[in-house]
């Protein structure tokens, strides 16, 4: 970690400190185990001030943060002549979706793969369905969420390979919206916080919103000066095949952590990453992930925090 890094950690920690002291104070002062009269009055407004200082530091931490080195930074101009898109996604019981899916992303432009990979624990007709679509399925052994997709993206073909879920949230217009920028990227990952292309009754509310932006900050500050990201946890991203090939072998994380790991690997390796938004849309058929489930989503928030800090 550099030391723009590190000096925004120490901004970042010195200004929550600040603000739990200071809510510690309101509260001693609320509920009147500070003396009553002026004192508890002056501490309470000593706790405010502290509170608003707290959140002025905050918000320089992250201005601080958001720009520095950028000048440093080379643009990268690497096109991908005739470039071939290969499609993968990972499937556990998900008849409801597949097949519209799988028929929306069959129409994308210079398609030369599409790959459903389905967990062999599937009690559906999700096999059925897919292959029925136009999709190449590959079957999968091993049990979890990360597992599905690197084994999803280690069989599909072309010069530049795209996952996403196959519950239906993502959208194939969002294809070309990931392609124009992998001539200045390794990887481009999608972020789901723009409102704007967000729909309101999808899993992405204002909690698991402002958890993304939390933990990809973090992210951010774990490898300063790579990356600037507004969210971890998104599924859908392209990336280049040969760059994809160098991290392999090093994508180890099975479980709902796999998002974040893939992009911290291709930072570790030296992958450049950009981010761009992309619509989400409500799934189709019963969440296997995280879904609406706020203690849910807050340990899986927990376990990416541990693995940004410890990879």
């Amino acid at each position: 970690m550099g030391k723009p890094a590190l000096y925004g950690v120490l901004i970042f920690g010195v200004s929550i400190g600040v603000f739990l002291l200071s809510v510690a104070a309101l509260i001693s002062g609320g509920y009147g185990l500070a003396p009553y009269g002026n004192e508890a009055v002056e501490a309470a407004k000593l706790s405010g001030i502290a509170m608003f200082a707290s959140i002025v530091l905050i918000g320089i931490d992250f201005a601080f943060l958001s720009n520095w080195g950028r000048a440093k930074r080379e643009i990268r101009y690497d096109p991908l002549p005739h470039m071939k898109v290969g499609i993968c996604m990972p499937a556990y019981n998900e008849e409801k979706s597949i097949a519209k899916v799988v028929k929306e992303f069959k129409k994308v432009p210079d398609l030369v793969d599409l790959v459903v990979r389905v967990d062999e624990a599937s009690t559906d007709r999700t096999v059925e369905l897919a292959r029925a679509a136009g999709a190449r399925v590959v079957m999968g052994r091993r049990h979890g969420y990360g597992y599905a997709c690197m084994e999803a993206l280690q069989a599909a073909k072309g010069d530049a390979v795209i996952l996403l879920d196959s519950d239906g949230t993502y959208s194939a217009e969002d294809v070309k919206k990931l392609l124009a920028y992998i001539e200045n990227a390794d990887m481009v990952v999608g972020t789901r916080t723009v409102v704007e292309v967000l729909d309101p009754d999808s899993q992405v509310d204002w909690f698991i919103n402002w958890g993304n932006k939390f933990i990809a900050r973090m992210l951010q500050i774990r490898h300063w000066g790579k990356v600037r990201l507004s969210d971890v946890g998104c599924t859908y991203r392209a990336i280049r095949k040969d760059s994809l090939d160098r991290i392999m072998p090093k994508l180890s994380e099975g479980g709902n952590t796999f998002s974040p790991h893939m992009i911290l690997v291709a930072l570790e390796n030296g992958l450049t990453v950009i981010e761009v938004p992309v619509t989400f849309r409500q799934r189709i058929g019963e969440s296997k992930g995280v879904g609406n489930q706020k203690v849910k989503g807050f340990l899986v928030g927990l376990q990416m925090l541990w693995r940004i800090f410890t990879q």
